[in-house]
């Protein structure tokens, strides 16, 4: 960062209990982005101040080792980075077990030409999530739309001896989440059905990625329900850990919504934030939504 961070907001940070990595750089500004949005969930962002990229080097041996990583980049620094780390995490502990990857490709290279590369990309890492425009705009734009589960084929090889295992998690803003992994496709509806408790959506991606990859290490306490672990499709069967993760994605980025800037977290009672404990959520969103993911599990 830039200028001298104001001491009102590390207090603010020191509330969620969690690390935080000060960079002090009085040579350039701080990182500074605009988002835009509109009607019919229109969006657009774009930097005030050039962009500072971290990369592999800019972790300390503490991070580097982290059981996740989430990654925004073009599908070249995508690999860059998941090379860099792997190569130091051998150096540091050779027996440690590959962390999980979760790619969110930058929107400005979402574009037909980068689109082989997307799948050189995607080939490493456990999830490539775009939202749902980012995923059309790999594809040329003609008179007849190319239908998703064509653009999913294409994406992770469908059919073909060179099918791609990982999981493709389409973000659909108030629309919930569509997920495609080993030809099987799994919807989860948002957190929030009515528009009346989200102030602004800024965050709420960046939220849901951190989750699902916090989620996919299996270090979670929250179950899911037997009706849902006990079924047999690939989906929940080959990707165990993946259903629960994207739950807790969901529940995340309802938070993440809520008001201008971060949730509120209580200190007196643990894991509450805006007033509501994360378990009660995740319970009451798992008991409402039930029926629709059991229907396409079966």
């Amino acid at each position: 960062m830039g200028s001298d961070f104001p001491p009102q907001f590390k207090t603010l940070i020191d509330t969620w209990d969690t690390k935080c990595v000060f960079r002090r750089d009085n040579t350039r500004l701080t990182t500074t982005g605009w988002n835009g949005y509109g009607p019919n969930e229109y969006r657009a962002f774009k930097y005030l101040t050039p962009k500072l990229r971290l990369d592999e080097h800019s972790l300390s041996n503490e991070q580097v080792m982290a059981r996740s990583f989430h990654m925004v980049c073009s599908p070249q620094r995508c690999i860059s980075i998941i090379t860099g780390v792997i190569a130091r995490r051998k150096l540091l502990a050779p027996d440690e077990p590959r962390p999980i990857f979760v790619w969110e490709p930058v929107p400005d290279l979402c574009t037909p030409e980068e689109f082989e590369r997307l799948r050189e990309a995607a080939a490493i890492v456990d999830v490539v999530s775009p939202n749902a425009e980012e995923l059309e705009s790999f594809f040329p734009s003609t008179s007849h739309p190319i239908p998703r589960n064509e653009m999913v084929a294409r994406l992770l090889g469908l059919g073909s001896e060179g099918a791609l295992r990982t999981a493709l998690v389409v973000r659909e803003g108030a629309l919930g989440c569509t997920t495609y992994v080993d030809g099987d496709m799994l919807h989860l509806r948002a957190f929030h059905q009515t528009s009346t408790r989200v102030i602004d959506p800024t965050g709420g991606g960046n939220a849901f990625l951190g989750a699902l990859a916090q989620g996919l290490t299996g270090i979670v306490s929250e179950t899911v329900p037997e009706q849902l672990a006990g079924n047999r499709k690939s989906l929940v069967s080959q990707r165990k850990n993946l259903l629960l993760a994207l739950v807790h994605a969901i529940i995340a980025a309802g938070y993440a919504i809520e008001q201008v800037g971060m949730p509120t977290v209580s200190v007196l009672e643990p894991d509450t934030w805006n007033g509501e404990r994360y378990q009660t959520r995740f319970a009451a969103y798992l008991d409402r939504e039930q029926s629709h993911i059991s229907n396409q599990l079966q």
